[in-house]
């Protein structure tokens, strides 16, 4: 990945948090061909039965889990599940290596943002974002039973955290317990799932874990404009974005800035 110095983030907590708070990830890997991009056009003949001209890429959008090493001798490991019929699966088995992306909230940033740019008009449209490139070799656990119940368990309870506290019933969406206004969530579980029902349903699954080799992250948030330019961004956000968007683009901005905004 392209990365100008002063986008880079080396920091493994910081990259660790964008896993935690956006883990959907697409991960990626590839399979070499059986026959090369030359012969094919040596030969002028398409491939032929199991023959590849050149790779055969592969992507997949997957929820991930980031576990720490305990020890801290390495990066920690990523865990997740793809659906046994995913062609994917035989692909990591034949080669290993893979990548997973990660991306935070993002936005367009309009030139109209920047406060300098009605006195030099020097200022083009750009794009705000954080990304996390981890890089690794994926496992495929096949009936493991226990370790597939421990990965659902650790993505579920990871999610499930991130809801709100308590929500709001009312008399029209009243619940089975009869209480209204404003009443405690329940976190759900993945042992309150009927056992023959999940049983069946890790049959249908396979475990992925990738070990982590190493990690690059970008962090795009203006770092390099200067102080007025940063604030007419953030003053941007709050007017046109969703607010609950622009509360997380702000946040970045003001973390990655390298000076007091």
């Amino acid at each position: 990945m392209y990365i100008p110095s002063h986008l880079e983030v080396t920091d493994l907590d910081k990259q660790v948090s964008v896993i935690k708070q956006y883990p959907l990830g697409v991960l990626f890997n590839y399979n070499s061909a059986k026959t090369g991009l030359l012969d094919y056009f040596k030969s002028g003949k398409p491939p032929s039965g199991t023959d590849r001209v050149d790779s055969v890429m592969c992507a997949t959008h997957v929820p991930f889990h980031y576990v720490e090493d305990p020890e801290g001798k390495t990066k920690g490991k990523l865990i997740a599940h793809l659906a046994g019929q995913n062609q994917h699966i035989a692909m990591l088995e034949e080669n290993a290596n893979c990548l997973v992306v990660f991306q935070s909230v993002d936005s367009y940033v309009s030139p109209e943002w920047y406060p300098l740019k009605k006195k030099t008009h020097k200022f083009v449209p750009t794009w705000d974002f954080a990304c996390v490139h981890v890089y690794g070799r994926a496992k495929i656990i096949h009936d493991d039973e226990e370790w597939l119940l421990g990965m659902l368990n650790s993505i579920t309870d990871q999610e499930e955290k991130k809801r709100p506290d308590t929500t709001t019933v009312s008399e029209k969406d009243e619940d089975h317990s009869g209480e209204k206004g404003e009443v405690p969530i329940h976190r759900w579980k993945v042992e309150e799932a009927e056992k023959r029902y999940l049983s069946q349903a890790m049959k249908n699954i396979v475990g992925l874990e990738i070990e982590i080799d190493h990690v690059q992250s970008k962090f795009k948030f203006h770092q390099d404009q200067p102080p007025v330019n940063v604030n007419g961004v953030l003053d941007g956000y709050a007017k046109e974005l969703d607010p609950k968007k622009a509360q997380e683009l702000e946040k970045f901005t003001r973390q990655q800035y390298p000076r007091e905004l």
